[in-house]
């Protein structure tokens, strides 16, 4: 197709998409002016049939008049023409200029409370003229929407999947219920729709994914759900007003009945929100500023120790976090001989808005997820491995919080955790209005899980994200999931030492899905925590067959788990 003519108007001049029913293309109208570029997308049919041809024939047709319809709409492409030449089918659409959101929703970098609302929004009132016209877009997710160059607004494309409502009932052929099958994108796309019955909430949950997408850094595939109600567990993976979550949680619930019904109960409550929100910055007497934090653990003498490393910190390096053996040179000072007196440093880059670690040695180089530092720096990100001779590290969250201007922050300590191995919890950080008292740790074989007081900090409403462990003035937490275990249960895993796995989830996870059978997504028997022993069965391809203390047997993903230290099981 490409240096073909069609139409007599539109040269291809490259393949922008392909799909299963056809091909899109950017081509050139070689009539006009400048020979401005459009979007050419190629409906294909497999078929010679005179019958399933007309049918094609009538659907071309319909899409080419709904999508001009839409195109009355500012933010929604414009329709230049459709064709048909040799059987086969052709719409040319306005080519918009910009990039695609995704571009933006980065893994493991969190939005604001107010850009997310803002985003929201701006998609809400582009979908609230979309159902107006009856139309389902079935395919919102942030590869088809667009900022656009011009004047940055956003931009919804790729209407390749849309269905009129009123014909949603009527009776298809098995030719055109396979064109509508199942159109969709794995975690934006909810129950209903993998069983081809859209509805407009289809379209609100799956802008509601992207909301979930923003404020937590993490793509809606990897979310965990609850095994016994399907529900998103996402909450402990940021800071959210209560407000904004219980917008959000509407939006995705599970069944259809239970989210919003249409767009415009959407926009009313996040307005309002949004409204409360610029009032209450507006009575705000303290102006605040952001601050970005990095969370590092490794293991040392069995124990796993953490550190926090917040931009604009003190240190004996301002700026910059160093990293070695020698105590006068670096702020974490490592015992491992393997690793040099001087090796590394962690430093925020400010216009790049990310964390980089930079080599201070030529010799025995740093090893960055896997790739050999050698000289210079590379940016950092939630799950990164670092590795300093024998040393591993892991950066287990990325945060920013907002703080009062003029605020400069303390270091951090080093902070003991335990003994190798610890369960460690998934704690919820919800606004509070009350003062928050703290309870006494609990003991449980080994020393008690205590994170740090973080020295004055007050994070404001409205922060970008949280770890998903942190703590807020010296709380304490303590996880029980393995309270109940009698010694017996116990000696089922420490009597097979060889076959004992402890769970270590990725991606900076601290839950792992139990699955019933191999590659299922949906659903699971349980939950497993950062730490849970269990005892290997059997591998089968990418996944792990694991007994649980209780008996309980499940699978989950072979990179989720580790063998354990013998020298310390039990």
């Amino acid at each position: 197709m490409i240096g073909q003519l069609l139409a007599g108007h539109y040269k291809v001049l490259e393949v922008l998409a392909e799909g299963g029913f056809g091909q899109t293309y950017i081509v050139e109208d070689i009539h006009l002016p400048g020979n401005p570029k459009c979007v050419l997308k190629h409906l294909k049919t497999t078929s010679t049939d005179p019958e399933i041809l007309e049918t094609a024939r009538k659907l071309f047709r319909k899409e080419a008049e709904t999508q001009q319809q839409l195109g009355d709409h500012d933010q929604i492409p414009r329709l230049l023409a459709y064709f048909e030449e040799s059987q086969e089918f052709y719409l040319v659409q306005e080519y918009i200029i910009g990039h695609p959101l995704s571009s933006e929703l980065l893994p493991g970098e969190k939005w604001t409370e107010t850009q997310t609302i803002k985003m929201l929004l701006e998609v809400l009132e582009i979908l609230e003229f979309v159902h107006s016209q009856g139309v389902i877009h079935r395919d919102i997710k942030p590869d088809n929407i667009i900022r656009r160059a011009s004047d940055n607004k956003l931009v919804l494309i790729d209407f390749g999947a849309i269905k009129q409502l009123r014909n949603q009932k009527s009776v298809r052929s098995r030719w055109q219920q396979n064109l509508t099958l199942v159109v969709g994108t794995r975690g934006y796309m909810p129950s209903e729709q993998t069983r081809s019955l859209p509805r407009p909430s289809s379209d609100i949950y799956a802008l509601g994914m992207m909301g979930l997408q923003a404020l937590t850094g993490v793509y809606p595939h990897e979310f965990q759900d609850d095994p016994n109600t399907g529900e998103i567990l996402w909450e402990h993976l940021t800071f959210v007003s209560e407000e904004l979550a219980a917008v959000l949680k509407q939006m995705t619930r599970y069944h259809f009945k239970d989210r919003y019904q249409t767009v415009t109960e959407v926009l009313l409550t996040l307005r309002e929100l949004a409204r409360s929100i610029d009032t209450s910055a507006e009575k705000a007497t303290i102006s605040t500023t952001t601050l970005h934090d990095l969370t590092l653990e490794w293991q040392e003498a069995g124990e796993i120790k953490i550190r926090k490393i917040l931009e604009k910190q003190q240190s004996k390096n301002p700026g910059k976090i160093r990293i070695g053996r020698d105590p006068l040179l670096c702020d974490i000072v490592v015992p491992d001989p393997t690793v040099s007196a001087l090796h590394v440093e962690i430093f925020f880059h400010s216009e790049k808005q990310r964390f980089y670690l930079r080599n201070l040695r030529q010799k025995n180089p740093p090893i960055v997820d896997g790739q050999l530092l050698l000289a210079g720096e590379m940016p950092l990100s939630i799950g990164s491995s670092l590795r300093l001779g024998q040393q591993d590290f892991k950066v287990s969250a990325i945060t920013c919080k907002e703080y009062p201007n003029g605020y400069v922050p303390r270091e951090y300590s080093l902070v003991h955790v335990g003994t190798q191995n610890p369960v460690l919890p998934t704690a919820r950080i919800r606004k509070v209005k009350k003062p928050i008292k703290t309870p006494p740790p609990f003991q449980f074989g080994s020393p008690a899980i205590i994170l740090p007081s973080l020295h004055k900090i007050s994070p404001a409403v409205g922060v970008c994200v949280a770890a998903v462990v942190t703590t807020i003035s010296g709380l304490v937490f303590s996880n029980t999931s393995n309270l109940g275990n009698t010694n017996t249960q116990q000696n089922l895993i420490a009597q097979q030492p060889r076959l004992c796995r402890v769970v270590s989830p990725s991606g900076g996870r601290y839950l792992a899905k139990l699955r019933p059978e191999p590659q299922t997504e949906v659903g699971a028997l349980k939950q497993l925590s950062l730490g849970e022993k269990v005892l290997f069965v059997r591998a089968k391809g990418d996944f792990v067959k694991v007994k649980l203390s209780d008996g309980t047997q499940g699978w989950i993903f072979g990179d989720e788990i580790q063998p354990c230290d013998d020298s310390k099981a039990f």
